[in-house]
């Protein structure tokens, strides 16, 4: 919300007199918690901290005799800047507030223009050495692909609470009343700021607030929630046979079915066998982060990394559901499967949550059930360790990974780079397709960064790649579409307030000639019968998938609504319908999301049941996971999760590009999924329909996947927002946020009797 009734002539006492300033929009730097300790901001306990506004430029010293609060542009907000003053002032500084940068100051200059020198938050290290997920990386962790970083979102700020100043005019007026001494003279007065932010004590871990308990009464009472969310991911074309099904002893009535007692319905938990098909084809994951982060988190316009991957993946799909209908898909070699992975920026949490169940992940028989308890079609779940659907297991092998990565800024314009260590022949033929598949506007390159003495080992790009051959100890190999070569680039700055897309920096025929060539080498790799051929590979993806136009219409419409504006009209409506249908399918009253807002906010948030979190009904109770035997003694048992409209919209696109079966654009009309029954175009036993934005049945392509540290699970048996560590593998980070006050925030008046208004 703007500041009403002030213009550039108001008088430098009005705002701190008035109302005015009672609706200023601030993003604060928020506390976190990892495995090993804290990072983030806030004050040192639940007292107010304040002091008068000093503007520091930073040639100055500051104030080391008397409390006081630091305001600086954002072009000087760095680790230099705010350590230099912490150890300058010591306890002295009560708080910063950093300024919006684009205005003119005082000597006319406009300070948009030093922004060319903002620093990216991010570590040097991305994901890597001196992180809290140093142990989950692979290969050479210590390559600085991001060479403009400070680290400073890695920093433990407590003590220092620091907030952005979001608009522009009231930054001024903060700017001019911090440098105007005489007017504060002759005032007899200063302008104060107050801080309420605190964010948890020093000194605890992620493992102790999620574990924490009441001291007077030891009960459980977790002060805090792991980052998380939900991934969606889908296959191109058919999916494969069911690889967890219903054994014959089902098939003989409910007596034999439950002849345990165990009042499940339908699906008996010892008839429930996991089938590995010999015939099963191995599956590409095209895979990618849809996330960012940044020292304010709900400032995170993660446009060239969360907005950009994630458009570029969707038209990757557009492309392969627009080329190649599904008799054609299944006929090849291997299956094409799409990750869209939240959480990436915090530990790869999407990705190696993904991959790990894939390979890993075994559901006793004792809770595997169906989602809907009454409906015997329903997808099965597993009530412990919770999983909203097992439809992930029926992906079977993976061959590897192709993975995208900032490709909206090209470093050298025309040339995009492709990362491949070289050493697996599926990673090789993936790279070898992408060189060969130039489009209109840009080739491909092999990456400087294996040449730049990295100590022998491959500096792998922060991917879900990297998820991969971490989990598997390099087991894997894949090859990642960059718009870098051996660094990032510094503008926009990386997991950066600024990482934004302003005066078209951004470039569509960058994303188009990506989404192009992933969509082609996807389909190649498909088409490879394992002799790696990448030439006739390559020859075939050509002919069959058409290069995508910069100004294709779907295009532009995304892009719009995943860097400018992420309330559109596009995302809600398929954000809507994906939410119907799950209402039609489960009974839950599960709604749209909440929505990236505008301008679009990548921070992947809390994992919690108004975020990605599932849970389960089982009679009038709901837990977050469940182990006991009631399960399916009411109709109106069931599985559910609430998805943000983000993933809500990504997986009715989906079903939508890819879904279209055998219709040729003529699928039988509906308004939710039940309409959708019995579809004869989609072509498998395995296959069901839903319903799509544009009120068309298409096939079912796109789900859900939990998006948690692998070292956490919901606790069983309890309601949801409870967590155990039953699976610690004391390698993840662990990355979480304390709850904190809503009365947070930050008062900004004169010190006179008149009343303060509120920042």
């Amino acid at each position: 919300v703007g500041v009403s009734g002030l213009d550039k002539t108001t008088s430098m006492d009005k705002p701190f007199q008035s109302s005015t300033f009672k609706h200023l929009k601030h993003s604060a730097c928020v506390g976190l918690y990892n495995r090993n300790g804290r990072s983030g901001c806030g004050t040192t306990d639940r007292e107010i901290q304040s002091g008068p506004l000093y503007y520091y430029n930073g040639a100055e010293s500051p104030p080391v005799e008397t409390a006081y609060v630091a305001v600086l542009e954002e072009y000087k907000f760095s680790a230099k800047i705010v350590t230099s003053l912490m150890g300058q002032s010591g306890s002295y500084l009560q708080g910063i507030l950093v300024l919006n940068g684009t205005v003119t100051d005082n000597s006319g200059d406009s300070t948009s223009a030093n922004m060319n020198g903002v620093v990216s938050p991010g570590s040097v290290y991305p994901l890597g050495s001196g992180t809290p997920s140093e142990n989950i990386g692979y290969g050479n962790t210590e390559y600085p692909w991001n060479g403009n970083g400070d680290g400073m979102n890695q920093y433990d700020l407590y003590g220092v609470p620091i907030v952005y100043v979001n608009d522009e005019e009231p930054s001024q007026f903060i700017r001019q009343a911090s440098q105007s001494q005489e007017q504060e003279s002759e005032m007899g007065s200063k302008i104060m700021s107050n801080f309420n932010y605190y964010m948890g004590p020093d000194g605890i871990t992620s493992t102790e607030c999620l574990t924490w308990k009441d001291s007077h009464n030891d009960k459980w009472h977790p002060k805090c929630l792991p980052l998380g969310g939900a991934s969606v991911w889908g296959f191109a074309g058919s999916p494969p046979p069911q690889q967890v099904f219903k054994s014959a002893a089902v098939d003989q009535g409910d007596d034999a079915a439950n002849a345990d007692g165990n009042g499940r319905k339908l699906k008996n938990n010892a008839n429930i066998q996991y089938n590995v098909y010999e015939s099963q084809k191995p599956a590409i994951i095209v895979g990618t982060s849809i996330d960012s982060t940044s020292m304010f988190h709900d400032l995170v316009p993660g446009t060239n990394e969360g907005a950009t991957n994630t458009l570029t993946m969707l038209m990757a799909a557009y492309l392969i559901g627009q080329s190649v209908n599904d008799e054609a898909l299944d006929a090849l070699s291997n299956r094409i499967v799409f990750g869209f992975f939240e959480g990436e920026a915090y530990g790869y949490i999407g990705s190696r949550n993904f991959l790990n169940d894939v390979l890993n992940f075994s559901c006793d028989s004792n809770y595997l059930v169906n989602s809907v308890s009454n409906d015997a079609n329903s997808e099965l779940a597993c009530l412990y360790p919770m999983r909203p659907n097992m439809k992930f297991k029926d992906i079977g092998e993976i061959a590897g990974v192709l993975a995208v990565d900032q490709v909206g800024i090209n470093m050298e314009e025309g040339l995009l780079y492709v990362h491949n260590d070289g050493g697996g022949d599926f990673g090789s033929f993936l790279a070898n397709v992408l060189k060969s598949s130039g489009t209109s506007y840009h080739t491909v390159a092999s990456s400087e960064a294996q040449n730049n003495n990295n100590g022998g080992d491959y500096p792998y790009p922060p991917t879900p790649l990297t998820a991969l051959q971490s989990i598997s100890g390099g087991g894997y190999s894949g090859a990642v579409l960059t718009g870098y070569d051996y660094v990032f680039p510094k503008r926009p700055p990386y997991q950066s307030h600024l990482n934004w897309g302003n005066g078209g920096e951004i470039s569509l025929k960058s994303i188009a000639s990506a989404a192009t060539l992933m969509a082609r080498t996807a389909l190649a790799a498909a088409y490879d019968d394992g002799s790696f051929d990448y030439e006739t590979a390559a020859n075939y993806a050509a002919n069959t998938v058409a290069e995508l136009s910069p100004d294709n219409a779907i295009l532009k419409q995304l892009y719009g609504c995943l860097v400018h504006n992420g309330d559109c009209r596009m995302l809600n409506k398929h954000a809507n319908q994906d939410a119907k249908n799950e209402r039609s399918r489960s009974s839950f009253e599960i709604g749209t999301g909440a929505s990236l807002g505008t301008p679009p906010n990548y921070y992947v948030g809390v994992y919690s049941p108004e975020n990605g979190q599932p849970f389960v009904r089982v009679g009038n109770q709901v837990y977050g996971a469940y182990n006991g035997a009631d399960y399916g003694a009411k109709d109106s048992d069931a599985v559910g999760m609430q998805p943000r409209m983000l993933q809500q919209a990504i997986r009715n696109i989906l079903n939508d590009f890819l879904g279209r079966g055998q219709t040729d654009g003529n699928g039988r009309s509906c308004s939710k999924e039940s309409d959708c029954a019995n579809i004869d175009y989609c072509l498998t036993d395995s296959d069901s329909a839903t319903c799509s934005a544009k009120g068309v049945c298409v096939c079912k392509r796109a789900y859900f996947h939990t998006a948690l540290d692998t070292s956490i699970t919901a606790a069983v048996n309890t309601d949801p927002g409870f967590f155990s560590l039953d699976y610690d593998d004391e390698q993840s980070p662990i990355w979480t946020e304390p709850f904190w006050s809503s009365t947070v925030g930050v008062k900004m008046y004169r010190d006179t009797p008149i009343g303060p208004g509120y920042l």
